[in-house]
């Protein structure tokens, strides 16, 4: 019996939280399904891992995506690959695959939310307005699938939750600390906060870099890693220049090194004042850091408070501040909570667990 076609639509394949669950679960998946994906938008590098993977990729390279070429290169891929089913990724592709479904023949949508959409809520509308051409939805959390019922107006029975996964093992390994320490250029003795985070509005740095220099007036032995690029970092930048903290603040940009410095970190940070759910706060409790993140909705359901990591309210530096210097204070707790987050991961968001919920969704769509 042929395996059962399954083509991935996305909207570009640089390094974000869509994008590393691709490259997670389709090699695991490709037992039971020939996968393949389709870009939209230029190539980036989690296409070049998915094809070292096996992954076929096919890329539409559509520069402007109200470009008729993209229903050209589309309806080429469908022909060649006949896939039963279209599953799509961020935003346009989700509301452009289901379109593009039902003019070339595809019976089957599957629509991967990611919940808070930061600068494309407005496209709402346009998802109420082709509901109907979606099978079912996938969502993360709980809590996402109850804020989609509401504003799609749809029933429960057309969602389906399955959280992100990580694989658990990749974050096992043995590490020359010091080295990696002199290689960053960081100060070896100070305690390392980390904050893994595309550099883009509503991700709340801001206030991570004021409770930065608020601790750092008490306790100036520590560093700020800050890993990921994006149209905010010039501000961000801008608005250190005149800290004391300055020279303890570290942008490293987009790496290829995460886990590395991950393991090399202390207290791991992500001030966001939204978010689907995010993969830095899983590879960070898969590093057994202690993690502090903000109290939003959907963190709240990942998280359970002064258990496996610390909440606090968005946008304020000072409480932010509090818990950073709590935990520099208290490196018993640190060790505790990381350990329990640890403990976590393992149990609720192995990948071997996230691809049978795929894979089940799959083959009884």
């Amino acid at each position: 019996m042929s395996k059962k076609r399954i083509l991935h639509l996305i909207s570009g394949l640089e390094v974000g939280g869509a994008e590393k669950q691709l490259l997670r679960i389709l090699p695991e998946l490709q037992g039971d399904f020939d996968n393949r994906v389709c870009c939209i938008r230029g190539h980036g590098s989690i296409g070049k891992l998915l094809e070292k993977k096996g992954i076929k990729v096919h890329y539409l390279n559509i520069k402007n995506i109200f470009s008729p070429n993209l229903i050209v290169r589309f309806k080429r891929v469908v022909e060649e690959f006949k896939p039963d089913t279209l599953v799509t990724y961020l935003i346009h592709a989700d509301l452009y695959g289901r379109v593009l479904a039902k003019l070339c023949g595809i019976r089957k949508v599957l629509c991967s939310q990611r919940g808070i959409l930061l600068n494309w809520e407005w496209l709402r509308f346009f998802d109420r307005l082709t509901k109907s051409l979606v099978t079912k939805y996938t969502v993360q959390t709980e809590v996402t699938k109850k804020e989609l019922m509401q504003k799609l107006k749809l029933p429960e029975k057309k969602f389906i939750i399955i959280p992100n996964g990580i694989m658990v093992e990749e974050f096992d390994f043995d590490l020359n600390v010091e080295n990696k320490k002199a290689e960053l250029n960081i100060n070896p003795n100070n305690l390392n906060v980390v904050c893994v985070s595309n550099l883009r509005i509503k991700k709340g740095h801001e206030f991570l870099l004021e409770a930065f220099e608020k601790t750092y007036k008490t306790n100036n032995n520590i560093n700020l890693l800050i890993v990921g690029d994006g149209d905010r970092k010039k501000s961000l930048i801008e608005q250190v220049r005149d800290y004391d903290s300055r020279d303890n603040i570290y942008f490293l940009g987009n790496r290829n090194d995460v886990r590395e410095i991950l393991k090399i970190s202390d207290i791991f940070v992500l001030p966001t004042l939204g978010e689907g759910m995010s993969n830095a706060i899983l590879e960070a409790l898969a590093s057994s850091l202690p993690v502090i993140t903000t109290n939003i909705p959907v963190n709240a359901e990942i998280i359970t408070d002064n258990v496996d990591g610390l909440l606090v309210s968005p946008k304020q530096s000072k409480e932010l501040a509090d818990k950073i210097k709590f935990l520099i204070d208290n490196p018993e707790i640190r060790e505790k909570i990381g350990a329990n987050g640890r403990s976590l991961v393992e149990r609720e968001y192995a990948i071997s667990k996230i691809s049978s919920k795929w894979s089940g969704t799959l083959k009884n769509l």
